[in-house]
């Protein structure tokens, strides 16, 4: 069409190939948009997935209540799994496949294992994340399912790998973990205040501008950012400012280089002392300090007991202790 024109000398030479190039130029462009479109499209369908899958959950009484404070002060004798079984919904692989064990009050218990061994998901079926599970979980020699939501998040304070850094003092960054029993102001100052001196920060928070109410983070104005190591020992504190029966740690230093993980490990456990405590890692430099070690495997217990006796088994454990023994200072 365009070449009529320049035959019948409506249009010159170089206006034509102006206009041939932008054509090309155009559709080029246009693929290169659709490509784009349709990609994006894929990508956002694969959320609304998602999304219509949560907004289909049903709901579950007590999810959104806080802690309950009465809980929190009856003793917890004991924990039992009692031959679970479990695998994740949509999938047929049981990451649990008949566990069982007992852990009891006082003492300091430390799963190790490779990743996907199964320790992480002991953790979510007890805070109830989960229910959909084969066997029996009992607390107090009481079935978990018996338990009310509000009941069970009183009972377990837990630090995960990905634990939050709050943008806010630091005062509030650990009273978080208290939120359902908030005193006033004086109150939680000496609370944070003894917490600090327990996960020897205090030091360091002394040097900060105002203190325990200096805002934390990058985002605001005036706000200070801390380490990791640091940031670590808040999460901590946050833990145990809810002074909740069972204490756990779920690889909440794996970021850290082993050497610093077996510190806070070891700082953990000397000012955890009394409650029931878990650790869970598949780096051993706190599995050393724990009164019992327990060997998640296949989705069971496969060995159990104190550092030295599974170092001598010769076993799973003592292979990956073997394997890691150039990390840590003996």
């Amino acid at each position: 069409m365009l070449l009529i024109s320049v035959y019948k000398n409506n249009m010159t030479i170089g206006m034509y190939i102006s206009l041939v190039t932008a054509s090309f130029n155009l559709v080029e462009q246009m693929a290169w948009n659709l490509s784009k479109i349709m990609q994006k499209y894929s990508k956002n369908k694969i959320y609304l997935n998602d999304l219509s899958t949560f907004s289909n959950l049903e709901e579950i009484e007590g999810a959104d209540l806080l802690p309950s404070v009465k809980t929190r002060q009856i003793p917890l004798e004991s924990i039992e799994f009692k031959n679970v079984y479990f695998a994740y919904p949509g999938t047929d692989r049981y990451i649990l496949n008949g566990l069982s064990m007992k852990l009891e009050k006082g003492k300091q218990y430390a799963f190790v294992g490779k990743n996907g061994a199964g320790k992480t998901t002991i953790t979510k079926l007890l805070t109830g994340l989960y229910d959909n599970y084969e066997g029996d979980i009992l607390i107090n020699e009481k079935n978990i399912r018996s338990y009310k939501l509000e009941e069970i998040k009183a009972m377990f304070s837990i630090v995960y790998q990905d634990f939050a850094r709050y943008d806010i003092s630091l005062k509030d960054n650990i009273i978080l973990g208290r939120v359902e029993e908030i005193e006033n102001d004086e109150k939680n100052d000496i609370l944070v205040k003894d917490i600090l001196c327990n996960i020897e920060l205090k030091d360091d928070v002394d040097k900060l501008p105002k203190g325990i109410n200096t805002i934390l983070g990058k985002t605001i104005e005036g706000s200070v950012d801390l380490s990791g190591g640091q940031w670590q020992k808040i999460a901590i504190g946050r833990c145990l400012a809810s002074n909740a029966p069972v204490y756990i740690l779920d690889e909440p230093t794996a970021s850290l280089d082993p050497i610093m993980e077996s510190e806070i490990y070891k700082l953990f456990g000397d000012i955890s002392k009394g409650k029931l405590t878990i650790l869970i890692t598949h780096r051993l430099g706190a599995a050393k300090l724990a009164d019992e070690i327990l060997v998640v495997d296949n989705g069971i217990i496969s060995e159990y007991g104190k550092h030295n006796d599974l170092v001598n088994k010769k076993g799973i454990y003592s292979h990956m202790f073997e394997s890691q023994r150039s990390w840590y200072n003996e």
